[in-house]
């Protein structure tokens, strides 16, 4: 059985795997002028970093979905009246605040509105 040589492949295989993740991850990150939109808080400034900070972006949504549903549930059905405060809903104290700056949300009890002002989360 004949295995000169294969090692030197697998090698040559190898290297050429870890230069193109290198490469993915270069071009990814704008270092080979690939256009990379910068966030409006300066956060992120990596592929991962990017990625991290989108999740925690979906997780801002998600805990504003899940409060306007709250006051919705809460809201008094003969007066329509929403709730006095944001603690009036029953939901955990990691539902009261921005995952990504860690601002507590902005509610306005006489329209029953919630949002969020972290820079760049205005349209959540």
């Amino acid at each position: 059985m004949k295995t000169k040589g294969q090692s030197l492949v697998g090698i040559i295989v190898g290297i050429g795997i870890v230069i193109l993740l290198a490469v993915a991850f270069t071009v990814g990150s704008g270092a080979f002028g690939g256009k990379v939109e910068a966030r409006p808080d300066g956060k992120g400034n990596t592929v991962v970093g990017r990625s991290m900070y989108r999740a925690k972006d979906e997780a801002c949504r998600s805990n504003l979905s899940q409060l306007r549903q709250s006051i919705q549930i809460n809201t008094d059905p003969v007066e329509n009246v929403p709730p006095a405060q944001l603690s009036d809903t029953k939901l955990g104290a990691d539902f009261m605040k921005c995952p990504v700056g860690g601002e507590g949300y902005v509610y306005d009890p006489k329209t029953g509105t919630v949002s969020c002002p972290h820079p760049g989360h205005e349209k959540y």
